[in-house]
């Protein structure tokens, strides 16, 4: 790193100023160039030594650091604003990222903790002044500016939701390597990690969360293609991707308007759009799978799976999906389980569509090494030939099915209320 990361430390507590000097010692690419005991005096320094990272306390006496956070955010928006708190229920880092604070450090933090949430806001401060812009363009601090022209093409997009209603079906394997394979056919594609408390795609495709979903729904009203396409993360495939938030908590800053304008933005500006969902069925996830022209439905070769698969096909009927909207899909088969894939079509009254193998050695060592089933040295395994498969099955159906009503029109209402109302 060629210029030092220059961080002001605000706190009351002369010890804990001292405490976190002595920790940002230890980074060779972090430096302190001052520190401030109070909101009114944390202000006056961000404006002297303009830094690119602030630390800011919340509890002081004469202001509080959500306000100060605010006030140095429009003063200087070049500065990152990292949160220190013993508090962090979701009301409270609402306002927190709201005044402008990009990350949120729970006290007492550790050293790794500290560097993480120095270097990740650092690396998604904005590279350009923000007087480049034309007023009415986006000046959040932090986030990648939208670049002027390019309005979203209109276009009709596709919405694949992978889901399963019981957690460890094998979902995110599945929604991240049928995602990488349309994009190696050359088809505009984005992968959603629509797991926003616990999300591993970024995990699995190795790939640094410099930017997640947050930075699209707070500037919502600004949407364009070059916005989306300015935070999205792009896989060595040519995958755009769109990560879950970094913490469990952060996912309770999206809401039920943000996500269906979001998913209405991203159906404009990409060809295939795959969701790995969360199996628990909130109104976000409802609104997911609402949205979704197809629903990969997960299953496996046991009853306590297809009992779920069962239920979530009544549900379906209730939330008057067509028939059409669910595909049926089977994961890890294997000819040596007592219930065969032909027994899972009696059980669920609903074809097989999609088949894909066990292989648990390909797919634990693709993920232990952060990339594809589909790539690298499972590329030419049977699993990874299913998944290839799968994906052109599911691309030539949608190209086919095109202009298909999959669900009736119906009032966006929470989950509970749409099923008691019914």
């Amino acid at each position: 790193m060629a210029d030092k990361i220059r961080v002001l430390v605000v706190d009351d507590l002369r010890e804990t100023r001292e405490s976190v000097h002595k920790l940002l010692q230890f980074d060779p690419d972090v430096t302190v160039v001052g520190e401030a005991a109070s909101g009114r005096e944390a202000i006056q320094k961000a404006q002297e030594l303009q830094p690119d990272v602030i630390l800011m306390d919340v509890n002081m006496p004469d202001m509080d650091g959500i306000s100060a956070s605010k006030a140095i955010t429009q003063s200087v928006p070049i500065a990152q604003i990292i949160i220190m708190s013993v508090q962090s229920d979701t009301p409270y880092l609402r306002r927190a990222m709201l005044a402008g604070a990009r990350d949120f450090l729970m006290k007492p933090f550790s050293l790794d903790e500290l560097m993480r949430a120095i270097h990740e806001v650092y690396d998604r401060r904005p590279t350009v002044p923000e007087t480049a812009f034309a007023p009415g363009q986006a000046t959040r601090p932090g986030l990648p500016p939208a670049m002027p022209g390019a309005p979203v093409q209109p276009q009709a997009g596709k919405i694949v939701c992978v889901f399963s209603p019981k957690g460890g079906s094998g979902c995110t394997t599945l929604a991240l390597n049928l995602a990488v394979s349309l994009a190696e056919k050359g088809y505009r594609t984005l992968l959603l990690d629509g797991n926003f408390q616990f999300g591993t795609v970024s995990v699995m495709l190795n790939l640094k969360a410099t930017a997640t979903i947050l930075d699209l729904v707070e500037r919502i009203g600004e949407m364009d293609a070059d916005l989306i396409t300015s935070v999205a993360l792009t896989h060595d495939s040519g995958l755009q991707v769109i990560l879950a938030p970094r913490r469990p908590e952060m996912a309770e800053l999206i809401n039920a308007e943000q996500l269906q304008k979001l998913m209405a933005a991203l159906r404009q500006v990409y060809q295939f759009v795959i969701i790995d969902t969360s199996s628990c069925l909130s109104d976000l996830t409802l609104i997911m799978l609402d949205q979704a022209d197809r629903i990969l439905l997960v299953t496996e070769q046991n009853l306590p799976t297809l009992k779920t698969a069962r239920d979530f096909l009544n549900l379906s009927q209730d939330l008057h999906y067509a028939e059409n909207k669910v595909m049926l899909t089977v994961n890890r088969m294997s000819p040596k389980q007592r219930v065969t894939v032909q027994d899972i079509a009696k059980i669920l009254k609903r074809p097989v569509l999609v088949t894909v193998p066990l292989d648990s050695e390909a797919a634990t060592r693709a993920a232990d090494r952060g990339h594809p089933v589909i790539s690298g040295s499972t590329r030419k395994r049977p699993i990874a030939h299913a998944l290839r498969t799968a994906a052109e099955r599911l691309a030539a159906e949608l190209q086919q099915g095109e202009g298909a009503e999959l669900m009736a029109e119906a009032p966006q209402r929470s989950f509970l209320s749409r099923l008691l109302g019914r």
